[in-house]
């Protein structure tokens, strides 16, 4: 594979809006929709998204293999899209929370690239001082703490608490699955959380569907990767903008 080529163009002019590309990894083009419509609301006026789905791998990340499938995917994925832009992107968010290819795409991109573990994790550290994440799927708590360990916050971890069922079944944000996450929300608390993280592509946007929350800070991994790939997005331009000048 080459290298993206005008990943690194010229700053367009500092009031222009930021041009985003969300990435989903997995292949359920109606959850591309609802993580760009969350995303256009987000930002209204401040940026423009490109939201695109993996072309091939799991409906839903759900096991290491898949995941490893995923990588795949999104990297050939990005360097498509980042080749054929009319314009280049200021920034990427992978909008999966195994941030599958992450390294690669920081890689072969140039640009600053954010995942929604990493971005809400961070986040969480700066509201408390122990987190736990609540997610979707039996393989995710090992998978998570391999991850953990690799940013090296696993002592802030006060736990990982993983919801019955297919994660693509919580989207519609049933009676039952809107229980079942305020449930762990407040089992993770019990278990000494004082800030709680809801993680994955499939919850993303849940917490106005949830009667209550607890009395804690509760971090949406996607809004945290929004704001964050927003905030990466402005201090690139900035920088650029002041060699120029």
């Amino acid at each position: 594979m080459s290298a993206v080529p005008h990943a690194l163009v010229s700053p367009l002019p500092a009031l222009a809006p930021y041009r985003l590309l969300v990435v989903n990894g997995n292949t359920t083009t109606a959850l591309t929709g609802s993580l760009a419509a969350q995303a256009e609301i987000f930002f209204g006026d401040a940026a423009r998204i490109h939201a695109v789905t993996a072309g091939f791998g799991p409906a839903y990340i759900a096991s290491r293999a898949e995941a490893a499938i995923s990588a795949h995917a999104v990297l050939e994925l990005v360097e498509r899209e980042a080749g054929q832009a009319s314009a280049p992107f200021d920034a990427c968010l992978l909008a999966c929370f195994g941030e599958p290819g992450i390294g690669a795409v920081r890689e072969r991109l140039g640009v600053p690239v954010v995942g929604m573990a990493e971005a809400s994790i961070m986040t969480a550290m700066q509201r408390g001082d122990r987190y736990a994440i609540v997610t979707v799927g039996r393989r995710w708590p090992g998978m998570l703490r391999e991850q953990i360990r690799q940013l090296g916050v696993a002592s802030r971890c006060a736990g990982i608490l993983a919801l019955p069922g297919n994660a693509l079944d919580y989207v519609s944000r049933s009676p039952e699955s809107v229980l079942q996450v305020s449930l762990a929300l407040d089992a993770a608390v019990e278990q000494g959380a004082d800030v709680v993280i809801v993680a994955g592509a499939a919850l993303a946007g849940y917490l106005p569907s949830l009667p209550r929350l607890p009395d804690v800070p509760i971090i949406d991994s996607y809004r945290a990767a929004l704001a964050q790939v927003l905030a990466l997005a402005s201090l690139e331009r900035a920088q650029r903008l002041s060699l120029i000048r």
